[in-house]
């Protein structure tokens, strides 16, 4: 029988020369062989109330049916014979060797991959030779207790090992990053393995799992009080469970656990020391000689060996040090080192992209020639026939012209009919019902590859121009590097004497890239006030916004001139809980304020997750510096790339500059957005397709430029405000509002919009209106 799983490699490879080198893929499969085997004999000797060892069968079933889980079975089975006795140990073995068939031959199929499979069967194995080997034994009161933990803790061991043993080298190469998952594994398994070491006493009183959980304890006080008490109650309480006595372990290392957490500040020495004394006062609170003599002496070897391990040190441990900042003519070579290296990022993926390019030249759609469908069915239905030499040899030039007199309709109409053909030919041929029949699925075919070309080059054409987008956006970032700082003399003169008579140095007023005025200077709760704002301002010659902390320092930015109020109103369709429509504001750190309307194909809670995805998205291009042509033609192609599994949707973007009232209206397939000015009502509308229909050139949006006034009113809406009608009740609403209140004009919109549309789909309103400062 074939194996199911392929192993390393050789675990030496011979080159030609005379050096042997050794192949690390088949070093480390051989490791978790070797490392399979002795789990499966230790956990093997792991026991619960001191008769019950099921976490060799769990470690039999987390491994696989591969050669590391053979290996893990066959450590298992010699463990259970060596350390249960015949009886005990044959049951747990046949539970082992039960287990790893299953898996062995449920391997290639669907269940075997689901996480809870494996855990279930080893459970379930477990229970039914545990029934049939201890016969009336186990049924009732204590014993019955015992035999339902033990088949539970099975499936629960079984599920966390398999988290260590599919993830053990990234546990083991980056030991700081490990998740929740891994944690509550290694935890498992690590209890379970003090369990097995437990059993292991010299003199009857010192216990090296003991031992071992005293320097676990320690190790993980280290990280603090959180990580110490909860190595020290799973430790406490899997010796507990291995003694099948009162839960004596479980008191002393958890508040050893607890103390020496709470000495993470300080130096090992320090913990080491709290950490055996708190053992020992402990132990003789509850003096009855016995198993507990050991505990002082384990605790104190344990603090000898802590001391020895080398630990990555902790802030206590770490001199003090103090950051200086970097001086002027650094941080300019810094900055201009990092530019260096986006602008020879931006070359490179300049010449990806040139390079692909080349690749897509325009071809003809029609690469794969038509008349190979007539060909293909004659070779299905002719090959046999009678008249097979008279049609396709004497007849040859007749049959084909025939065939290519029918291709021009047939591809146009997609199915090949009896009447695309000549008559002598139709007439003649004895199968002709079989022929037209193959050759209708012949064409099937033909135009479903021609329709995977197509879209694989439509494809490729979307990732080249991302390589396109990447280059402008790298080049453009390291341009913004590579600028300048103009400082600003006898603003920064003034600023100084101001910081001064507040007891306060280190304030820099400058320009950014666009010529609009910073200053930053040291974090001061007193600089937070209204009142110290106006005072700066004032000292500037400029109104500013409030100070925001950007690492470390308090960073005012010159006010913009215009303000933009905005409000949004919406309703789901009728009979809908959920509306489709997602709307959304933000402004960025350089003055540009952003509106976002996305409408989600259909209604419902699917219309409302591809419209709130595709705003996520754009949200964060955006946030991120992009032109908003570019967000919303990058966004477009990704949603076009899912293929079958994504959706459509509409976006609709507003962006105002709130320095300059510039103002761009971005629309991919959106409802009209209107323009009020004064009394006059402008229309900004598109013939663009939807997000996520198409990709590459023909995902470019509709853009509309202005530059917004005092008073002005902007209105944007989702196709289901209108459903499809004409627009003169909302052009004279517009025209007849003489509120200021953009919440009250979407309100009333949308109120109109129900009483027109009755609520046939999702309508979603967003009303903005420009002001002045």
């Amino acid at each position: 029988m074939a194996t199911k799983e392929r192993t390393g490699g050789r675990l030496l490879r011979f080159p030609r020369g005379d050096s042997v080198n050794l192949s690390r893929r088949a070093f480390m499969g051989a490791a978790e062989r070797a490392v399979g085997f002795l789990l499966g004999a230790v956990l093997s000797g792991s026991e619960i109330f001191g008769l019950y060892a099921p976490f060799g069968v769990a470690a039999v079933a987390a491994a696989g049916s591969g050669s590391t889980g053979f290996c893990t079975l066959a450590g298992a089975c010699l463990g259970y014979l060596c350390l249960e006795g015949l009886t005990n140990g044959m049951r747990y073995a046949a539970a082992a060797i039960l287990t790893y068939s299953v898996a062995f031959a449920f391997y290639d199929t669907k269940l075997y991959q689901r996480p809870w499979f494996m855990p279930a069967i080893a459970a379930l194995l477990s229970a039914m030779t545990g029934f049939v080997c201890r016969a009336g034994e186990g049924r009732h009161g204590e014993d019955l207790v015992f035999f339902v933990t033990e088949v539970l803790l099975t499936a629960v061991a079984a599920y966390c090992y398999n988290i260590i043993f599919t993830q053990w080298t990234q546990v083991l190469d980056e030991p700081q990053t490990v998740s929740p998952r891994q944690g509550a594994g290694l935890l498992m398994l690590a209890s379970t393995v003090l369990m097995a070491l437990g059993r292991v006493e010299i003199l009857e009183t010192f216990s090296m799992g003991r031992l071992l959980a005293a320097v676990c304890i320690m190790v993980a006080a280290r990280r603090g009080v959180g990580e110490g008490v909860l190595v020290g109650a799973c430790s406490g309480v899997a010796l507990d469970l291995a003694a099948g006595k009162e839960p004596y372990c479980s008191m002393v290392f958890t508040l050893a656990g607890l103390a020496c957490g709470l000495c993470r500040d300080k130096r090992k020495v320090t913990a080491a020391v709290v950490y055996a004394a708190i053992s020992s006062i402990v132990v003789l609170w509850t003096w009855e000689g016995g198993v507990r003599m050991g505990m002082p002496l384990e605790s104190v070897v344990g603090a000898i060996l802590f001391l020895v391990i080398p630990l990555r040190p902790t802030e206590a441990d770490q001199p003090l040090q103090t950051a200086l900042p970097l001086a002027p003519g650094d941080q300019d070579s810094a900055r201009q080192a990092i530019s260096r290296r986006m602008g020879e990022m931006a070359d490179a993926f300049h010449t990806l992209h040139d390079s692909v390019k080349e690749t897509l030249r325009p071809e003809d759609t029609n690469t794969e020639n038509p008349a190979g469908i007539f060909t293909r069915a004659a070779d299905k239905v002719c090959a046999k026939c009678v008249l097979n030499l008279t049609c396709w040899q004497k007849d040859y030039q007749q049959t084909r012209g025939a065939c290519n007199d029918a291709t021009t309709p047939m591809l146009e109409r997609g199915r090949s009919l009896a009447t695309d053909y000549d008559g002598t030919f139709s007439n003649r041929c004895v199968h002709f019902p079989e022929f037209l029949g193959a050759v209708n699925r012949e064409l099937t075919a033909f135009l479903r590859r021609r329709q995977a070309l197509r879209r694989s080059r439509e494809t490729r054409r979307a990732l080249c121009s991302q390589y396109a987008r990447l280059d402008q956006l790298m080049a453009q970032a390291a341009a913004e590097l590579s600028a300048e700082i103009t400082p600003d003399q006898p603003r920064q003169a003034r600023l100084d004497a101001f910081l001064r008579s507040m007891n306060l140095t280190g304030g820099l007023v400058y320009y950014d890239k666009e010529g609009r005025l910073r200053a930053e200077t040291p974090v001061s709760d007193e600089l937070r006030t209204r009142s110290a704002r106006k005072e700066l301002a004032q000292v500037l010659g400029t109104p500013l916004r409030e100070g925001e902390e950007e690492n470390g320092r308090l960073v005012f930015t010159q006010a913009e001139p215009f303000r933009a109020t905005a409000a949004v109103a919406g309703a789901a369709r009728r009979g809908e809980e959920v509306s489709g429509d997602t709307g959304t504001w933000f402004r960025r750190e350089d003055g540009m304020l952003f509106l976002l309307l996305c409408d989600g194909m259909g209604s419902g809670p699917e219309a409302k997750r591809e419209s709130a995805q595709a705003a996520k998205l754009i949200e964060s291009f955006l946030r991120a510096g992009m032109d908003p042509d570019q967000a919303l033609e990058t966004v477009s192609s990704a949603l076009a790339l899912r293929g079958e599994a994504g959706g459509s949707t509409t976006v609709d973007l507003l962006s105002v500059d709130l320095f300059t009232g510039r103002c761009r209206v971005c629309k991919q397939g959106a409802a009209p957005t209107y323009v009020r000015r004064d009394r006059k009502i402008k229309c900004a509308a598109g013939n663009s397709l939807p997000a996520g229909i198409v990709a590459g050139d023909r995902s470019r949006p509709d853009s509309h430029s202005f530059r917004g006034q005092q008073g002005d009113w902007v209105v944007m809406i989702t196709d289901g405000v209108l459903c499809g009608r004409e627009d003169d009740w909302l052009r004279a609403l517009l025209v007849g509002y003489q509120g200021t209140s953009p919440g009250e004009l979407a309100e009333r919109i949308l109120r109109e919009s129900e009483e027109q549309c009755q609520g046939e789909d999702d309508g979603t309103v967003i009303a903005v209106r420009l002001e002045l400062r």
